[in-house]
Order: C-alpha cells, then structure tokens, then sequence
C-alpha cells in the first residue's frame, strides 16, 4: 500500500513538472511570435510597397526599395515615412517620365546649390532641369536635406514624426509662406493618398 502510495506521488509529480515543461515551451513560442511580429518591417514594407506598386502600376520591388529607405533614414531626416512616401507616390507614382529616368520621385528641380547630374523634361512649357539620383537612398535623404535647409518649413520639425497631418501641414503653402506646391489643395491630396494606400502602416512609432 505504501508502495504505491509513492508511485502515485511519484506519478503525480512528474505530471507537473510535464505540465509546467509545457507551459514555459508554449510561452517561449509566444515570445518568440512577439519579437517576430516587431522585427522592423518586413511584413508590412512588402505589403505596403505590392499595394502601392497594384494602385499605381509601379514595379514592386522598385517601390519597395523606397519604402525601406524612408523607413530606414526617417529618424536622420525627422519627416515621417509616410508623408514621404504620399508626396512621392503624389509627385510621380513611381512611373513619371522623371521617375523613371532619373530616380526623382519627388519632383526636385536641380536649382542651386545643387550641383549632382541632371535630368532635362519639358515642365510648364519649358525645359527644366531635375535632380538625378542613383539610389532611393540618395533621393530620400535628399528630400530631407531639401526641406531642413528651407527655413519656410520649420514648423515641419516641431511635429511629432509620427503625427503626417502636421508635418504635411508644415510642407503646405500659406499666405506668409511657400509650400511643396502651389496647389492649394496640395495638402489633402497628400493626405488622402496615405489613407487610400494605408500608409500609417509604415508607421515606426
């Protein structure tokens, strides 16, 4: 009897031990579906760039590799990713004549003080010069460089980066300042571009 009084604790105990095996097993895999889950991007930069490319018959992994970039150098250039992105898909659907021969999707004239390889188009009836780019790295972080040197953009620098209505509301024309563009709907074309592609998916904070 005492016997197998011992081979029913016994029995008992190495049930416990299985069941909190299992349990620390189970919890391990859903921390490791966690970290996978916030490993930067690579889900969500795919999906975005496949649905970006469909709605604007760009190429796929073109557009990809400048959704990375604006990702990637968002914190250097304190715009959001998101806006980046909209203001190109907005200037050039990555498939624009420029867009296409000189990786501008942006729409930069090569004014002063650039002085990098150009790209001549027709623009407005008359031939003008655009900045030409070898990579989407170079172009996004020209894009920054070019809205921090113009002072009528401050007010983009005091935004969250994550908060695309302000910064794009920092980059719109007004009565005391210029803006991106002399559209005065500029802004909410911008705006409206980031709720159809659900751009704030992009978003890293």
């Amino acid at each position: 009897m005492k016997s197998k009084t011992c081979y029913l604790v016994l029995a008992a105990l190495c049930f416990a031990i299985l069941v909190l095996v299992a349990d620390e097993t189970s919890a391990q895999a859903v921390k490791g579906e966690s970290y996978r889950a916030e490993t930067p991007f690579g889900g969500d930069v795919k999906s975005v760039s496949a649905r970006i490319a469909a709605m604007y018959s760009a190429d796929a992994p073109t557009v990809e590799r400048f959704v990375q970039a604006a990702i990637n150098l968002e914190g250097r250039m304190g715009i959001a990713a998101p806006v980046v992105i909209a203001i190109a898909i907005h200037e050039s659907s990555f498939n624009s004549e420029l867009f296409k021969n000189a990786g501008n999707p942006f729409g930069i004239q090569a004014s002063k003080p650039w002085v990098g390889p150009s790209f001549t188009k027709l623009d407005n009836g008359q031939q003008t010069k655009f900045r030409k780019y070898s990579s989407a790295e170079e172009a996004v972080l020209d894009f920054g460089n070019f809205v921090k040197n113009r002072t009528w953009y401050a007010d983009v620098f005091t935004c969250p980066v994550d908060d695309s209505r302000c910064v794009v509301d920092g980059l719109k024309k007004t009565d005391l300042e210029l803006g991106y563009s002399m559209n005065p709907n500029w802004d909410e074309s911008v705006m409206q571009i980031i709720q159809k592609v659900r751009l704030q998916e992009l978003a890293t904070r």
